[in-house]
């Protein structure tokens, strides 16, 4: 009899460890969904939105790279983010208010505050003479796309952005 409860009771464990394995989804929501470099996921995201062929050309005069730590509060329009790892894109005459730049946030951060951070602080009159019309700031796991500009460009780009993130 005490054998037939202990073979009961391992097969109810055995059981139910079967069915919560087979109930877990597509893993943790926390895990980073964009873990190439952020200069590769800007390219991705250049190369797959909807851009205007007057844009595209205007790209060729654009400088990027990793947002120097005297320009971070410039560019973020904050110096209270800790990120790990940014890329930044933007005309290298400012005579178009444009800005793309993408943060790699630590995995405990909590993105939806420095989201906030970012939106309370763009200066869309940063070029003096131009204003941006359009301010995006959206994530893809800890990824965060901060981009200024005219609503067509900022619109596509966050398309991009966010479907890039669906097919990983």
């Amino acid at each position: 009899m005490m054998l037939k409860k202990r073979l009961l009771v391992l097969s109810c464990t055995a059981v139910c460890l079967f069915l919560v394995s087979c109930g877990k989804t597509g893993g943790d929501e926390t895990e980073p969904k964009l873990v190439a470099p952020l200069s590769e996921i800007m390219d991705s995201v250049y190369e797959n939105a909807d851009l205007s062929q007057d844009f595209r050309e205007s790209m060729a005069h654009f400088e990027s790279g990793e947002i120097p730590a005297e320009s971070s509060e410039y560019l973020i329009g904050t110096a209270d983010i800790a990120y790990e790892e940014s890329f930044f894109s933007i005309p290298m005459m400012n005579v178009q208010p444009y800005q793309c730049i993408l943060l790699r946030l630590p995995k405990d951060a909590d993105i939806e505050a420095a989201k906030q951070l970012i939106v309370d602080n763009a200066d869309t009159r940063k070029w003096i003479c131009v204003e941006a019309e359009s301010v995006v700031v959206e994530n893809v796991g800890n990824v965060v796309l901060f981009v200024m500009g005219d609503s067509q460009t900022t619109n596509a780009l966050q398309t991009a952005f966010v479907e890039l993130g669906e097919n990983n």
